[in-house]
């Protein structure tokens, strides 16, 4: 048993460390397939969520469109497709979450279509209607942005989803530096108060006498 563990452990320290992190994107929530090598309706038919990775640690040359606004030019992403294709009209609840903040969903057909170039080369991503969610789907992402939960009725052709998460490189900032105390007017000596005073009495007395 021994010999058997520490020949595990050479394995593993002789694989490249690509090997080791290429599925760490996705911690939790659907099965991780390989992509189809043709993405059009239906491809899976099964009550289940799928997801697999597309494009990863690329910096955006050009904004970048997804739900609710735009990516900025020069942030480095990674990119996820998940499938939701049951046979039959099927309602699922599915929380994905991920080791990056999650930067944008594109969850329509045309946002889909212009960022398919963020897919697997060698796959064929059809266009055809109704791609993308249907009109009573909804998504959440968590407050932390590190999970997004799908409540989901779908059947043909399916939902598909691309989200899209900062690259795996990614640093969480630092927490805020809490502004400065305000500063507290200085205390005078007691020396100086005593001195103030002192100078304070000798100018009434000079005033009075100038007055008789």
């Amino acid at each position: 048993m021994r010999k058997l563990l520490q020949i595990v452990c050479l394995v593993t320290l002789a694989l490249p460390a690509g090997a080791l992190s290429a599925r760490a994107g996705i911690v939790s929530g659907p099965r991780m397939i390989d992509p189809p090598a043709v993405l059009g309706r239906d491809p899976l038919g099964t009550d289940s969520f799928y997801a697999f990775y597309e494009t990863q640690d690329h910096v955006l040359e050009q904004a970048l469109r997804v739900d609710g606004g735009w990516i900025g030019a020069g942030t480095e992403i990674s990119s996820q497709y998940v499938l939701y294709d049951p046979a039959q009209r099927t309602h699922h609840t599915m929380t994905i979450v991920f080791d990056a903040p999650i930067l944008g969903v594109a969850s329509g057909g045309r946002r889909l279509r212009r960022s398919d170039w963020l897919g697997v080369d060698g796959v064929k991503y059809k266009r055809f209607r109704d791609r993308g969610k249907e009109a009573r789907d909804r998504y959440t992402i968590s407050d932390d942005g590190y999970s997004i939960t799908f409540k989901m009725r779908a059947n043909s052709p399916g939902d598909y989803f691309r989200i899209l998460t900062a690259a795996r490189g990614y640093t969480p900032p630092p927490p805020p530096i809490e502004d400065d105390p305000p500063d507290t007017p200085a205390l005078p000596e007691p020396g100086a108060a005593l001195l103030f005073g002192a100078g304070a009495l000798a100018v009434r007395r000079f005033a009075r006498q100038r007055s008789r």
